[in-house]
């Protein structure tokens, strides 16, 4: 992926959707080039980033997602229904988090070194010592939509 694939991907479906009621905390470009960055750091695929980010909270441009907003934690990690939150100083720490849970928990070495959507998915979003990701039984299928439509947006981008 590109930086610009991801701007756009994060522009048509966590930004558009809202229209102007939509927040936006952070700088796009900024962003975009942090999450390309630190994915290849912790080998996650950027789509399954930017899935699981759309689905959290639409990367805190949902007008309602002002916890992902107050904790600087996007992908809500370590934030449960109970109320429990993390909080980070930045952006990128919060990011950090998550691609680090991602990268130590959930990768199926045997399948690649590169935590993919597909790998999450084939799995269910379990880890290979158990247990999963999400208590939403839907999870799942929401992501596999998600990706989708980042796919879509990604080929559309390169005609």
């Amino acid at each position: 992926m590109t930086i610009e694939q991801i701007i756009s991907v994060i522009e048509k479906l966590c930004i558009k959707p809202f229209g102007k009621k939509a927040v936006i905390a952070w700088d796009l470009p900024s962003l975009a080039q942090l999450l390309l960055e630190k994915c290849g750091i912790y080998k996650v695929d950027p789509r399954l980033a930017l899935a699981q980010g759309i689905l959290e909270g639409h990367f805190g441009c949902n007008p309602a997602a002002s916890r992902s907003r107050k904790t600087k934690n996007l992908w809500n990690v370590g934030n449960v229904d109970s109320g429990g939150n993390w909080y980070f100083q930045s952006w990128g720490d919060g990011m950090n988090a998550y691609l680090r849970v991602l990268a130590r928990e959930y990768c199926w070495r045997l399948e690649g070194d590169t935590v993919t959507p597909e790998m999450m998915i084939r799995h269910d979003f379990t880890r290979p010592r158990g247990g999963r990701y999400a208590t939403a039984p839907s999870y799942t299928k929401d992501i596999e939509g998600i990706v989708k439509k980042i796919d879509q947006i990604i080929q559309g981008d390169t005609k």
